[in-house]
């Protein structure tokens, strides 16, 4: 029984982790919600270190203070969720950390509790606490895509206390009708009525009263909007949002920040002369326009333009399928544009997809794919595979002979980071730099001075697989002087700027690349981090791991000094960081195997927790625990598979690339959950040392929130390296520090 209370308890702190960082991610930029969930986490620990304080004072809380510990996780889960929620935007991100960490605190104040008790048996503890983290993974994915946010929440609540109550029916204390009690409340809040459940998460006050994401915005602007349409799935917040008086647009955001406007239109193609003037035409304004692929259309703005560019067959790939939804649900405003016999819409990575395809298109057009990133501090640490060299190359491939790529970009930044990756591709091709310029065309809705500096707003870029003749670069030319567009560059007719300079031999592509105050080096499937323009290592990360690092420092020396627990308290900390080193970039080389973010987080993670937890239970075996020897053999193992992925990952993903994605989830499922196996060893195995030595057993709690709060510092240095220098670099480096521990084996964990 007391398994199945940890697999339930891990289910729902696992979900809870998932429905937070939905939460914060639509109520702040992405580097807030790394920050805050980073800092949630390292809650874990302070629930250990709180476990260890509490020993010290009586020895009689066993029992109890794991049936009080369920009970404040259960509760603690719909107390934060709610008041988050409910509460109305602060600016004062320590509000948000503390309302995040609760929830934290005490389930690492129970689980710190569960292993010093029963640490003899921790295999089977650990065991169980992975295999509900793996299978945690795999249903919050469901619960959010079906039953959306409000309802997964409750369900957290339920699980929890289920829990709660088979440890208090166990352990036969009186507060059982109580815990039905409540248990019957959150079945009933289950069930309450669609329209009251869509309201809660329409309305979501923190969200709503936020002046810094796209409604806010409006709202300073004097301006009055509303929120006509809301869905919540495991990738999004998804909205519509109608601006007062404006009735020909309206705005789909992701979010709150990534907009794509959805335009009012007729059906009619005599309706479309309008966009003809606009920038995000140019592509379709020459050459053959028949076949076009448009990657993230949004709200159906640039299937408009291809219609008006006389395209026959439009394929629109959209990665977040809510998108899709609003734009349909909306279709007697935007004409039912998905829906026409022309276009094809499909829900998945647009990356993904070509590598899918066996088709050519005469357009492949990529507009503010992700959207409103000139604030890129916000997308810096999300990897984009949409942008990088390998996927250029991709793109191109998939071209007809002249054949034209299309980028819309926001400013100067993704404009310059464009042009070097595009560069590099061409170059790759056999074209030389010099010549290289003459493929592309480049313009700009407007440039603004502000400070004395020149402000590029939205520039297009195109490519051709073929150099632009006179004729093609007149013709936009012409285009562009219509519609007052600026021109940057056009081979020919307007040879100007680093690309004349580049053409005429006076600037390398690494001059070009080095040359700007912010990093213009090209993204690489390996280092996917497009919109990353620091030159060095984020602060923002650099700010979390430091401050993480000395809160560990401040929170757990006092006690591994006390008690003289160095040793263990370095191998318990190397095994957090290295799990995490291998775990995070291992499941970012599946998103673009799986062709999804999301698939790829909760089935690789799910793969791997779940391998951990077999190897867990396995781990007693003597095969593996001969502390005479001096190598550690499931650590060894661990570095040695892991190096043998890094060299054979790409192998994989390329032989089994045209494979369903069932049978492409399984692949990615043994291949992680091998490598789990091993990773899932070395823990358990040291909390049993530590349960057999009655001085250091106290210490058990501490341990296990030192790993908690060690694994948070792994997961920033891991994306700090794969940032910096790659996932491949960060998978060796957790196969180094595995190694490490290997060779250690008689002294690190002997805890005398």
């Amino acid at each position: 029984m007391t398994l199945v209370v940890i697999s339930l308890a891990s289910i729902s702190l696992f979900i809870y982790q998932v429905i937070l960082n939905r939460i914060y991610s639509a109520l702040f930029w992405y580097h807030y919600t790394f920050l805050i969930t980073s800092f949630a986490i390292f809650g874990l620990g302070i629930g250990g270190i709180i476990a260890y304080n509490q020993r010290q004072k009586s020895e009689n809380l066993k029992t109890h203070s794991l049936v009080k510990a369920l009970f404040l996780l259960s509760i603690s889960y719909i107390f934060s969720l709610v008041i988050i929620y409910v509460l109305p935007f602060q600016n004062n991100v320590l509000i948000y950390l503390i309302l995040a960490t609760l929830p934290f605190v005490a389930g690492g104040y129970f689980f710190s509790n569960v292993f010093e008790q029963f640490g003899k048996i921790s295999n089977k503890l650990y065991f169980a606490d992975l295999i509900g983290s793996g299978f945690g993974s795999i249903i919050v994915l469901l619960l959010l895509n079906n039953l959306g946010i409000y309802r997964s929440v409750i369900l957290i609540c339920v699980i929890s206390v289920i829990a709660w109550l088979l440890l208090t029916m166990q352990l036969k204390k009186k507060t059982l009708l109580g815990g039905i009690g409540v248990l019957i409340l959150f079945m009933l809040a289950l069930f309450i009525p669609n329209r009251y459940v869509y309201s809660i998460e329409q309305n979501f006050i923190g969200f709503i009263t936020n002046k810094t994401k796209t409604l806010g915005t409006i709202a300073k602007s004097n301006q009055k909007a509303k929120i006509v349409y809301t869905k919540w799935n495991a990738f999004s917040r998804t909205d519509v949002i109608k601006v007062e008086g404006d009735n020909d647009e309206m705005i789909v955001t992701i979010d709150g920040t990534a907009n794509a406007p959805m335009y009012r239109f007729d059906g009619k193609k005599s309706s479309l002369s309008k966009y003809k003037d606009d920038i995000e035409y140019l592509p379709f304004s020459f050459g053959n326009n028949h076949k076009t692929l448009i990657i993230g259309p949004g709200g159906g703005r640039d299937i408009l333009y291809a219609l008006a560019g006389n395209s026959k067959e439009i394929t629109g790939v959209e990665i977040n399928t809510s998108s899709i939804d609003a734009v349909r649900h909306f279709k007697e405003f935007n004409g039912d544009i998905y829906n026409r016999p022309e276009v094809k819409i499909y829900g998945e990575d647009g990356r993904n997809f070509v590598r899918k395809s066996k088709e050519k298109y005469d357009v492949i057009f990529l507009a503010l794919v992700m959207t409103n990133a000139s604030q890129n501090i916000g997308y810096a640490l999300s990897e984009n595979y949409l942008f990088t060299v390998e996927a250029l190359e991709d793109y191109r491939s998939h071209l007809t002979d002249n054949g034209k790529l299309a980028f819309l970009a926001h400013d100067k930044e993704d404009m310059s980071k464009l042009i070097a990756t595009i560069l590099r591709v061409l170059n790759k091709r056999g074209i030389s730099i010099k010549e290289a310029p003459k493929y592309m065309a480049i313009f700009t809705k407007e440039i603004q001075l502000m400070n004395g500096n020149e402000h590029i707003h939205y520039p297009m870029i195109i490519v051709k697989n073929k150099p632009f003749s006179q004729l093609e670069s007149k013709k936009l030319k012409e285009t562009a002087d219509k519609g007052k567009i600026v021109p940057l560059y056009i081979p020919y007719v307007n040879d100007k700027g680093p690309l004349y300079h580049i053409k005429q031999g006076h600037l390398t592509l690494v001059e070009f690349e080095n040359g700007f105050s912010f990093s213009a080096t090209p993204a690489t499937d390996d280092k996917p981090y497009f919109y990353d323009f620091s030159k060095g290592v984020s602060p923002v990360l650099v700010f979390i791991f430091f401050f993480i690092l000395l809160g560990s420092i401040i929170l757990f020396t006092p006690i591994i000094s006390q008690e003289k627990a160095f040793k263990p308290s370095l191998y318990f900390s190397s095994l957090g960081i290295g799990y995490m080193l291998i775990e995070i970039p291992l499941i970012q080389k599946f998103i673009l195997y799986l062709g999804h973010p999301v698939i790829a987080f909760n089935y690789v993670l799910a793969g791997l927790l779940i391998g951990s937890g077999i190897g867990a239970h396995f781990s007693n075996a003597k095969v593996f625990n001969n502390l005479s020897n001096r190598i550690y053999l499931p650590t060894l193992l661990v570095m040695v598979i892991n190096i043998g992925l890094i060299f054979s990952l790409n192998s994989i993903f390329k032989v089994t690339s045209n494979f369903s994605l069932v049978n492409k989830i399984l692949i990615a499922a043994i291949v992680v959950m091998i490598q789990g196996f091993f990773m899932g060893m070395p823990f358990p195995r040291g909390i049993k040392i530590l349960s057999e030595n009655k001085k250091k057993s106290k210490t058990i709690p501490v341990m296990w929130g030192l790993n908690g709060a060690m694994s948070v510092i792994g997961s920033v240095l891991s994306i700090m390296l794969s940032m910096e220098f790659g996932f491949t670099i960060a998978m060796l480096a957790g196969a180094i520090l595995y190694g490490f521990i290997s060779l250690q084996n008689r002294n690190l964990v002997i805890a005398k």
